[in-house]
């Protein structure tokens, strides 16, 4: 898990404080928001970021489409706090918003978006299974089997 202590961390606190003023042209956060909501923020940027640059195939793009994930979860964040995972609610966020954008990749056309993303996680991220649960919302026990379903599917089948 990625957390403010973290090289990661403290870059996404210097992307996404407030207090500093924008960065890179980073609008800031909205003010009135829960602490909570901010160290979801930080402790998910990192994570969030290099995703959506590696699924979309720009960092670029892949930073303005996490930047504006964040941003709307902070207008549902209440919503999101009523889920049983608040973390797989703004996963799930994220997920669609690039699945919109991703480049064409063999692995998003044979597998289920969250088979993909959870491979994406582990193999191109490079991601333990503790912590690439912990961005999807779900116990590494429950990537894990995620992760293996997927892989099972991208095995070839035997010829009968």
């Amino acid at each position: 898990m990625l957390t403010r202590n973290s090289p990661c961390g403290r870059r996404a606190d210097a992307e996404l404080d407030d207090r500093r003023g924008p960065s890179r042209g980073t609008p800031p956060l909205p003010r009135r928001l829960p602490v909570s909501y901010s160290a979801f923020c930080r402790d998910q940027w990192a994570v969030y970021q290099s995703f959506s640059a590696v699924t979309v195939g720009s960092a670029r793009i892949g930073t303005t489409i996490a930047r504006a994930v964040l941003h709307d979860l902070g207008d549902r964040w209440d919503a999101a706090l009523r889920t049983c995972s608040p973390a797989a609610y703004a996963w799930n966020l994220l997920s669609r918003r690039v699945c919109e954008r991703r480049t064409e990749s063999g692995l998003h056309r044979l597998l289920d978006r969250n088979e993909a993303d959870a491979l994406v996680l582990r193999y191109k991220l490079g991601l333990s299974s503790p912590e690439a649960g912990h961005a999807m919302g779900m116990t590494p026990a429950d990537f894990e089997m995620l992760r293996h379903r997927a892989l099972l599917a991208l095995r070839p089948r035997r010829a009968r």
